[in-house]
């Protein structure tokens, strides 16, 4: 007898443990179906936000955005007011309690079509035209939460809902007769908070129960959870208890096995993936883009993520470009000012320690002393010349210029200069003589900046490489050295006028080099090189001109 009821207890904390687990699955299923429900909500908030509409009951893009919620499942969405007044829902519907007037998710009582339902869902608030309203969506608790279940002759599954302390069915795995309501012992336990209620007396039908209390969104119970494991005399009539053991094991551990690979194969990793996307998102890395594979649903949602990071990188790459013709245009107001009051000043300065050096009688310290003056008044000259230079740049005179005659020129110039400085010169070219239409000047010029730059980063010598390259829509120069390369700090501020990382320097260089690529409708750009050095590369856009032999 002893041996038998110490099977009996370790068959039932057994059959205990699995109810448990099947209850907290399924309040996690309902808990999911809460937090999507605010994800949902928080992307059409933001839509209407950013739409602006002032009349949302005349508001077209409303009823398509609500038909677009209807067709993944959501069966009540509604706008209201602070005062709780109904602007716009999809279906009639009456709410037993205040509608929120704050953001919250959870569980609600709600009735529609002459039913009462439970609905897991979410409230938002959104600023329109001035005023705060509120977005409600929501998704009945039936059967979808039941899928599969019903063929599992042996697991009864109810929900109830409870209102005043009474309980109603409205949920069964296995239609029959109406299920009957909660004895009120059960009650009083789910009502105090208790997680899980196990009980094997309460219902003739089941072997074991466990009762699981369902809150809504306002802490208040409004439904129990209803898990039982079925009593029928022609299963347990024909096998033992160890046989019954086996039986819920092996049961368990299919449901939790099949369970595990759905999860993962159609919904953990299309998921994970887009998590992992907005935070990159979010982080500033908007070329992030993430695989559409999955269900309807997350292919819409990866579509749509995708669409929405290709925006966003849209709009930061025009919104660097607004701040950098916004600071050209105070620089050009602040260089015309300097002109101004600057210029001819200097020009007297200069032009009076010339007179007095050329015809007074000084001696070698004074003369020197004056020698100085006027090659400090020149340096400032240019540095005036440099500002006004950048900020009102010259449009580019566009006639067809060959890409290998610019890297030529610029090298016959600079190879004097090179040699002395121990710098080996290596031009690569595998342009095919590619032609662009651009200035020849202001090419000329850009890319002299970057060798002169080359060449301060290497004082001890090394090599430095011109290479032309192109393909059927660019053409691309690329000036490379042996040197140490840029810090990373550095880096995103590289082509910003005034910003060097010289002793003596102005940092309009690059700030130039930039300028005169977007003027030709191409880029600059800056990349480390394999080797430790620096790789400054000008993209144009190709004309399809072959160049002259």
């Amino acid at each position: 007898n002893d041996g038998s009821a110490g099977e009996n207890d370790f068959i039932e904390d057994n059959v205990e443990q699995w109810l448990g687990e099947t209850s907290r699955f399924f309040r996690f299923e309902i808990g999911e179906a809460t937090r999507e429900a605010a994800r949902a909500a928080n992307l059409i908030g933001g839509q209407l936000e950013a739409r602006g509409a002032a009349d949302l009951s005349n508001s077209d893009f409303v009823k398509r955005d609500f038909e677009m919620l209807g067709s993944v499942g959501y069966d009540l969405m509604a706008i209201y007011d602070e005062n709780r007044t109904i602007i716009y829902a999809n279906r009639p519907f009456e709410a037993p309690a205040p509608l929120p007037v704050a953001k919250t998710q959870g569980l609600f009582r709600m009735g529609a079509d002459g039913k009462s339902y439970l609905m897991t869902g979410a409230v938002r608030p959104v600023k329109l035209a001035g005023r705060i309203v509120f977005l409600m969506l929501g998704a009945w608790a039936d059967d979808v939460y039941l899928h599969g279940l019903q063929d599992i002759a042996s697991l009864d599954v109810r929900m109830y809902q409870t209102a005043a302390g009474v309980s109603s069915p409205f949920l069964n795995t296995h239609a029959g007769g109406p299920a009957a309501p909660l004895p009120e012992r059960i009650m009083r336990s789910v009502s105090a908070g208790e997680e899980n209620v196990f009980d094997n007396d309460s219902d003739r039908d089941t072997y074991s129960t466990v009762y699981s209390g369902l809150r809504g969104a306002d802490g208040d119970l409004i439904g129990v959870l209803f898990i039982g494991f079925k009593s029928g005399s022609g299963f347990f009539e024909q096998i033992g208890r160890w046989q019954l053991f086996t039986s819920i094991f092996a049961l368990g551990l299919l449901i939790s096995t099949v369970l595990g690979i759905w999860l993962s194969s159609f919904m953990l990793r299309p998921i994970r993936a887009l998590t992992n996307g907005i935070r990159s998102v979010t982080a500033g890395d908007y070329r992030q883009r993430v695989a559409q594979e999955g269900s309807t649903e997350i292919v819409e949602l990866a579509t749509g993520f995708n669409g929405m990071a290709e925006q966003l990188s849209k709009m930061t790459a025009l919104e660097a470009q607004l701040r950098r013709n916004d600071r050209q245009s105070a620089l050009g107001k602040a260089a015309m000012v300097i002109a101004h009051e600057v210029r001819n000043p200097l020009g007297i300065i200069k032009t009076s320690a010339e007179v007095v050096r050329n015809r007074a009688a000084l001696g070698a310290t004074e003369s020197k002393l004056l020698g100085y003056v006027i090659d400090e008044v020149r340096r400032i000259e240019n540095l005036v010349r440099d500002f006004l230079d950048f900020a009102h740049p010259k449009a580019p005179a566009r006639t067809p210029v060959e890409l290998a005659a610019i890297t030529q020129r610029v090298g016959a110039l600079a190879r004097p200069e090179l040699e002395q400085r121990n710098i080996k010169l290596t031009v690569a070219d595998t342009s095919q003589g590619a032609v662009i239409m651009g200035d020849a000047d202001q090419l000329h010029q850009a890319v002299l900046n970057l060798v002169l730059n080359a060449m301060d980063a290497m004082p001890d010598g090394g090599e430095l490489t011109l290479s032309l390259s192109a393909n059927a829509s660019e053409a691309h120069l690329s000036v490379s050295d042996s040197g140490a390369g840029v810090h990373p700090d550095a880096q995103p501020q590289l082509f910003t006028p005034f910003f060097t990382t010289k002793t003596k320097g102005v940092g309009l260089g690059l700030a130039k080099v930039q300028t005169v690529a977007e003027a030709h409708g191409g880029s600059a750009l800056y990349q480390g090189a394999a080797s430790g050095g620096a790789v400054f590369t000008l993209k144009f856009p190709r004309e399809l001109i072959k160049a002259s032999a």
